[in-house]
C-alpha cells in the first residue's frame, strides 16, 4: 500500500500581478487585498516560527550518492536544515531524520534499502523517461514517513532528480518538494508509531488524515518555507494555481464558486470517496484551506490538530477538540478564501 503519491514539479515563475488601487473586485465576499493579506499573515506565522526555532532535538543524517548534483545538494540540504528548526518543535523527544538524496544511477540502492524500497517500482518509468531525456526537469518524493526500519522508529524524507539537472533545470515549483516530504514525517509521528505503519487500507488512513489534511497543509507548511520572501511565496502559489486551473480533469476546481459547493467538495475529500480526482485537488484546496486557518488560528492552532492525531477516532473529531468547531462549520469558515484563492488566481 502506497500512502503517498508524488508531488511534482510542474510550472514556471511568473510576474507577481502588482498591487490593486481603488475598490478590489471580491470573490465570496473576499476582496483581493483581504485575500491576500490572509496568505501573508499565514506566511509570517510559518517563517517566525522557523526563524526562533531550535533543531537541538533532531539528529539528520544525511545519505547523499555521489551523483547528485552539487548544487542541489547545496539548496536541500540548507532547506532540511531550516524546516527542522520548526519541525522540531512537534517532537517531545530527539529523534533521527534520515534525509536521503538520490538520482536515477542509484536504482538498485534503492530497490534494495529497507525504506526506499517500499516505492521504488513507482520510480521506474520517471528513470526510462529521463533515460530518454524526457522530464529531467522534475523531481521525485523518494521517502515522506515516520516509520519503524532496521533501527528503530525514526523519520525518514527525501528526493530523486536527474543526475545532470540542476537549480536551473528543475522547474521553479520543485523548490518546495524537499520540506513537503520532509513534513509528513512530522505529521505521521503522530500516526504511525501510536497505531504502527501497516495500515489496513488507505480509507482508514484517510480516515485520521484525509489528503486535504496530509497534503494540503503540508504545501501549506512547504511553501513558506521554500520563500524567503512575502513576493516569492505569493509567486510561487500563483504558478501552483496557474497550473491547477489548467487541469481540466480536476473537476473539483470548478467547483470552488459558492460557499455550499466548496463545503460539499470538502466533504467530498474528507470522506475519501473514491473520485479520481480527490488526491490531486487535495493540494491546492487543503493548501489555502489551512493557510486561512493558520492565519485565524495560529501555528499553534495548527499543531493541535498535528499532535491531536493521537488522541480521535477520526479527522472531524479531531477539528472539534483542535478548532472547536465542527468540519462542516470549518468548511463553511474557510470557503471563502477558497474560493478567492480560485477567483484570483494566487
Amino acid at each position: 500500500m502506497k500512502l503517498r503519491v508524488l508531488l511534482i514539479a510542474l510550472l514556471l515563475l511568473t510576474p507577481l500581478t502588482p498591487s490593486i488601487s481603488g475598490t478590489p473586485p471580491k470573490a465570496g465576499g473576499i476582496s483581493r487585498n483581504d485575500y491576500q493579506a490572509t496568505k501573508l499573515k499565514a506566511y509570517k506565522e510559518i517563517r517566525n516560527a522557523a526563524n526562533n526555532g531550535s533543531s537541538d532535538n533532531l539528529v539528520l543524517s544525511y545519505d547523499i550518492t555521489v551523483s547528485f548534483p552539487k548544487d542541489l545538494r547545496k539548496l536541500y540540504v540548507n532547506q532540511v536544515e531550516y524546516a527542522s528548526k520548526l519541525y522540531a518543535s512537534f517532537f517531545p523527544d530527539k529523534e533521527v531524520i534520515n534525509i536521503y538524496l538520490y538520482t536515477e544511477k542509484d536504482a538498485r540502492i534503492i530497490a534494495s534499502h529497507p525504506i526506499l524500497s517500499r516505492d521504488s517500482e513507482s520510480f521506474q518509468d520517471w528513470f526510462k523517461r529521463w533515460a530518454r531525456g524526457d522530464s529531467r526537469e522534475h523531481n521525485l518524493g523518494l521517502a515522506a514517513s515516520y516509520s519503524e526500519g532496521v533501527n528503530g522508529w525514526q523519520g525518514h524524507a527525501g528526493l530523486i532528480v536527474f543526475s545532470g539537472s540542476s537549480i536551473k533545470s528543475l522547474r521553479k515549483y520543485a523548490i518546495q518538494v524537499m520540506p513537503h516530504e520532509y513534513f509528513h514525517v512530522v505529521q505521521d509521528y503522530y500516526l504511525n508509531k501510536e497505531r504502527g505503519y501497516s495500515w489496513p487500507s488507505y480509507d482508514e488512513y484517510a480516515k485520521y488524515s484525509p489528503p486535504t489534511f496530509r497534503e494540503g497543509s503540508a504545501n501549506t507548511i512547504s511553501f513558506a518555507l521554500a520563500s524567503k520572501t512575502q513576493s516569492e511565496y505569493l509567486n510561487l502559489y500563483r504558478n501552483f494555481m496557474a497550473e491547477k486551473l489548467n487541469q481540466k480533469e480536476v473537476k473539483f476546481f470548478k467547483e470552488m464558486k459558492s460557499v455550499e459547493s466548496v463545503v460539499r467538495a470538502l466533504t467530498i475529500m474528507e470522506n475519501n470517496n473514491n473520485r479520481e480526482d480527490v488526491h490531486e485537488a487535495s493540494y491546492a484546496i487543503g493548501q489555502l484551506m489551512y493557510e486561512w486557518v493558520i492565519a485565524e488560528y495560529g501555528l499553534n492552532g495548527y499543531r493541535r490538530i498535528v499532535e491531536n492525531q493521537i488522541r480521535v477516532e477520526d479527522f472531524s473529531e479531531n477539528i472539534k477538540i483542535s478548532l472547536g468547531l465542527s468540519t462542516k462549520e470549518l468548511y463553511r469558515k474557510v470557503a471563502p478564501h477558497i474560493m478567492a484563492g480560485f477567483k484570483y488566481g494566487y
